[in-house]
């Protein structure tokens, strides 16, 4: 199977699994509204004093590639058991759920401006994960190639990239956000 047939006959299905996690995670965020507003609030002050903090660039950067590489690491490794189907449907809501969440909680404290602080969250960074993350689910699928040293090569080099995009253009744009 190609590429793009994968991407073809499995579409309908993450996206479905992508929007019960983002609807799941908005409704979960409207449900503990209430018995998580200190916690909730202490979030929100946390973001304000972070983006006052000036941070050396390597620190940043390592910082991510361990977040990243964490939730990469542990896709990747159970991809490898006999559960990585289940494993990828759980994945796509968990994605899903912390996305919904996320746009709830700076549309709830920001109104619509929360809406940019949404999207800035991902930008650019997540123009090269999400794809990395198809075409890691690909391989993962299509695990009987025979060619498998090149994809991973491929899989690392965008990631790096990725981890390095979020370090030198996120984290600014975030902290240049939060500072107005």
């Amino acid at each position: 199977m190609t590429f793009m047939e994968f991407i073809k006959s499995r579409r309908k299905k993450a996206v479905l699994f992508f929007l019960a996690g983002f609807f799941s995670g908005g409704i979960l965020y409207y449900l503990c509204q209430e018995p998580a507003g200190d916690a909730l609030a202490a979030l929100e002050e946390n973001m304000v004093l972070w983006a006052g903090e000036e941070r050396e660039f390597f620190q940043v950067f390592l910082f991510i590639l361990w977040e990243r590489g964490k939730i990469f690491a542990v896709l990747w490794l159970a991809g490898y058991t006999k559960i990585y189907k289940a494993y990828i449907c759980a994945f796509l809501i968990y994605i899903g759920l912390q996305s919904g969440f996320l746009l709830t909680f700076f549309v709830m404290v920001r109104g619509t401006r929360g809406i940019l602080y949404w999207l800035a969250t991902g930008f650019p960074h997540q123009l090269i994960l999400a794809p990395l993350y198809i075409y890691s689910f690909y391989r993962l699928f299509e695990r009987k190639r025979e060619k498998q040293t090149p994809a991973i090569l491929f899989i690392t080099v965008c990631f790096l990239a990725a981890c390095l995009l979020e370090a030198k253009f996120n984290t600014p744009l975030i902290q240049w956000l939060y500072k107005e």
